[in-house]
């Protein structure tokens, strides 16, 4: 039986319709199948730089950001981890779910932490080039600090200013008593965070190799070498407890704690008026030569196995570019930390810097040398020697 003429029309243009309705399904414009919904940053932190990375994260979170044509809400949540910690976490391949960025202590940490997964990830977790590279956010110095009363007498005794030889002679001597000082105060105390939980405390060790050697950078058969472990030693045992940050066992139990350390000098902004102001003995900061620096990259993670949308790590380009905007590098100075854009001084009214100059903080470092980061054998050197040490 043959179709009627109407009937065959009606069909025709049904299946037409349909055809152009599977067509649009299959070719839907780009724009209409990219994702609108929030987009959530994660932002591993270095302790020191956490407070402030956390403060910008607030003021930034809710806004809406174009990220490849589509305008989309962003949150940025932050959380802090150790330097130490985290290049162990990468190595090994214990992130659950790793971060979108890191902001590491230094960059030799990311570039540690690009070397140690090289043989997991093949390829670069972190880049150096292009707009996902990693860029120096903030600034911290390592830095001495020692007791007032202590630096009057270690100066008058060796006729200068703070550094490792110093320490080490008062370390060797019987006393305090021997070095001009009252008896009372017992043997000469150092201070260093603790070298496998904080990364400030494997920077003092490797700045101590830089004094013993007399350069600004250390090989790890250096670091390895019994003469300048035995001259370590005679150091470190004068430690009353590793903790971490240092400063804190001289903010709760001052000089009893120790009379001098190197710390990083943000740890110390946040808390020498509360040294003075419990103990009644200020704190004298001396800038040390070589000097180590934190510079605190922006870290964007790069590993196949996080398979984040690009949107994602745009969001995270924009939170980095965000933080290097003047108002947020003028904000680092109220949170003990340094601008890393040179567009911007340290000369601020809110700068804890200006604020206890008096306690030595200077708003320019004294020119002196770089002091390097050992590389990662060397830091586990470094840190195997403590555990078999002080540890055990």
């Amino acid at each position: 039986m043959m179709m009627r003429p109407t009937r065959l029309l009606i069909l025709t243009v049904m299946l037409a319709l349909v055809a152009g309705i599977v067509y649009l399904a299959v070719n839907r414009p780009a724009e209409l199948t990219q994702p609108r919904g929030p987009v959530l940053v994660s932002v591993a932190s270095a302790i020191a730089a956490e407070p402030w990375v956390s403060a910008a994260a607030r003021e930034f979170s809710g806004r809406e950001i174009e990220l490849d044509g589509v305008k989309r809400k962003v949150t940025v949540e932050v959380y802090p981890l150790d330097g130490v910690t985290a290049l162990n976490k990468w190595a090994n391949g214990e992130f659950q779910s790793p971060p979108t960025a890191w902001v590491a202590e230094s960059r030799d940490w990311v570039n540690q932490a690009n070397a140690v997964s090289s043989d997991r990830y093949k390829q670069d977790i972190f880049l150096a080039g292009g707009p996902y590279r990693d860029q120096s956010v903030a600034l911290s110095p390592e830095v001495w600090a020692v007791f007032k009363s202590r630096a009057t007498v270690l100066e008058k005794k060796y006729g200068k200013p703070m550094d490792w030889g110093v320490a080490h002679d008062a370390a060797v001597s019987k006393g305090w008593a021997e070095l001009g000082g009252e008896a009372a105060w017992g043997r000469f105390k150092l201070v260093i965070p603790h070298p496998k939980r904080d990364p400030a405390g494997l920077a003092a060790m490797v700045s101590a190799a830089g004094a013993f050697y007399q350069k600004p950078a250390v090989s790890t058969d250096e670091l390895q070498d019994p003469k300048f472990l035995a001259w370590l030693k005679e150091l470190m045992d004068t430690v009353v407890d590793f903790q971490p940050y240092g400063v804190e066992n001289m903010v709760l139990y001052g000089p009893s704690a120790g009379d001098a350390g190197q710390v990083m000098e943000n740890y110390l902004l946040l808390n020498a008026e509360a040294i003075e102001k419990r103990w009644g003995d200020g704190l004298m900061v001396v800038y040390p030569d070589p000097v180590a620096w934190y510079d605190f990259p922006f870290a964007i993670y790069m590993g196949k196995e996080k398979e984040t949308e690009a949107a994602e790590k745009d969001a995270a380009v924009a939170f980095k570019q965000f933080l290097l905007s003047d108002a947020q590098q003028v904000s680092t100075l109220s949170f003990g930390l340094r601008p890393a854009s040179p567009d911007v001084s340290t000369d601020n009214p809110n700068s804890l810097i200006k604020k206890y100059a008096s306690f030595g903080f200077k708003e320019r470092v004294p020119a002196s040398s770089k002091m390097r980061q050992a590389t990662r054998s060397g830091l586990i050197s470094l840190g195997s020697w403590f555990v078999d040490k002080y540890e055990k």
